[in-house]
């Protein structure tokens, strides 16, 4: 430890004539600006190859890097920097000397987490939006003054997200989040407008679902394969090829007979383990719930007993009145197969110990061991062990769609978990009777616009040939 902070003390100090030694942000060489000020100067660093620009005003010490390493041209920069300053005085806009996109983007998270508060923006926006700031527009957009952000920086993110292989919709996304920070700037006086931004030109993409007979096969697989362990592995063959697979774990005595067991055999022991997947009940329960109520997979992460309600009459449904999702806060109501599974899931983690018991009101009726563990838990921690909920299943539904091998359509598309909810509304514009769009979309929480545009595309005429050739009865 005493040799860490001696190593780091060392590191932090620079040598100068004379034996004295000063800090690596300590000013050097000061210069004042002729005829300007004796607030306005220009100095050098230990710590960067550029002379820097300091001034005073408003009570505040504003400093900029020049980006120069001649002193004369840095000395004109300081010249523009002092103009710049009074220009901002006399206009009443705000001085700051970090200005920057860093604190901009700080700076509107903080505005979103008020938001939040009040029920203005859900919490997983935010969530998103921490996200996307921390992965791609950060470590891009930080080395940038907010003054430098222009219409081809922001090009070149473009070009940098597309050469990572992000689709349209979600450089989108990031670019709506770098717009929003730009946005923030211009609000406080930083920058005097937002650049223009490149357009991305978005291609809808839907998700796949499944046909009756691949459903039946999916749901048939989860029965069989629930309790068992498997384990997501990465082969790399002589060429470098990599390859990810899904494979059961077999305990050490296992020996394979039939010559394709052995490959396998000896393909696993070539590879290396990513990750270890217990297949459960829930996920068997949670196939025929999904494609029979309409939800998305982030419902699933926060729905709760309270919110289910068994109605049984002339019609039975669930009536679930789930927390708000994409702007959408309606009572969703099911098909009539959910009540059963419901019923099902409830009794799998219901007990007469109460310590034990797992299917009361306030719990969570997916994974609810992934919920609150006591009262002394916070929102972070809950919210946490939630989203560990949704990824534990989603990973469970990876593992049986290779199983399956349906992990893509017939035209190439991705399935995911929410492939069910597709595969839901789906099966109602087939073989629902007389049921109009904006009923359907309404009960799904979402629009007749994204009925058409994500999952009636993949309808086609001869899905419906009966309707298409019925005649009108003559009265």
């Amino acid at each position: 430890m005493a040799r860490a902070a001696a190593k780091k003390a060392v590191l932090s100090v620079v040598q100068i004539d004379g034996g004295a030694t000063k800090h690596r942000t300590s000013a050097l060489n000061l210069t004042h600006v002729p005829n300007y000020p004796k607030k306005l100067v220009v100095y050098q660093l230990a710590a960067s190859p550029f002379w820097w620009v300091r001034y005073y005003a408003d009570g505040k010490i504003l400093r900029r890097s020049t980006k120069e390493t001649d002193k004369r041209r840095a000395i004109e920069f300081a010249k523009d920097f002092y103009d710049e300053v009074n220009y901002k005085q006399r206009q009443g806009l705000v001085l700051n000397s970090r200005a920057d996109f860093e604190m901009c983007a700080a700076a509107l998270l903080e505005q979103q987490d008020a938001k939040v508060q009040r029920g203005e923006m859900s919490a997983m926006m935010q969530q998103n939006d921490r996200y996307r700031l921390q992965k791609e527009v950060l470590p891009y957009f930080r080395s940038y003054d907010l003054k430098s952000i222009d219409y081809f920086v922001i090009e070149k993110f473009i070009n940098k997200l597309s050469a990572d292989k992000l689709t349209a919709p979600t450089i989108s996304n990031y670019l709506g989040l770098v717009r929003k920070t730009l946005g923030y700037a211009q609000r406080r006086g930083y920058i005097e407008a937002v650049p223009q931004f490149p357009k991305v030109k978005k291609v809808d993409a839907p998700r796949g679902w499944f046909n009756t007979k691949e459903y039946r096969k999916l749901w048939s697989a989860a029965r069989k394969l629930s309790g068992q362990t498997w384990e997501i592995r990465k082969f790399v063959d002589a060429n470098g090829k990599e390859e990810i697979f899904t494979a059961q774990r077999q305990p050490s005595t296992y020996k394979p007979r039939a010559a394709a067991q052995k490959a396998l055999q000896q393909k696993i022991a070539a590879s290396q383990l990513l990750r270890r997947v217990e297949m459960t009940e829930d996920l068997r329960n949670l196939i025929v719930f999904m494609t029979n109520s309409f939800i998305r997979p982030t419902d699933i992460k926060w729905m709760q007993h309270k919110h289910i309600e068994v109605i049984e009459g002339v019609h039975t449904y669930l009536r679930m009145s789930l927390p708000t999702s994409k702007k959408h806060d309606k009572p969703i109501v099911s098909m009539a197969a959910a009540v059963h599974y419901y019923r099902r899931q409830k009794a799998l983690h219901w007990s007469d110990d109460k310590r034990k018991n797992r299917a009361t009101a306030e719990d969570y009726v997916f994974l609810p061991s992934y919920g609150r563990t006591s009262a002394a838990d916070t929102k972070e921690q809950i919210e946490k062990r939630r989203g560990a909920a949704l990824t534990q299943l989603q990973r469970q539904f990876s593992v049986l769609l290779a199983h399956c091998g349906l992990a893509e359509g017939a035209r190439g598309e991705e399935r995911s978990l929410y492939s069910l909810r597709h595969t839901c509304i789906m099966y109602r514009l087939l073989y629902g009777e007389g049921l109009d769009l904006l009923t359907l979309a309404r009960n799904a929480r979402t629009s007749t616009e994204m009925i058409e545009r994500f999952y009636a595309s993949h309808l086609e005429g001869e899905m419906n040939i009966e309707m298409l050739q019925s005649k009108r009865q003559r009265k």
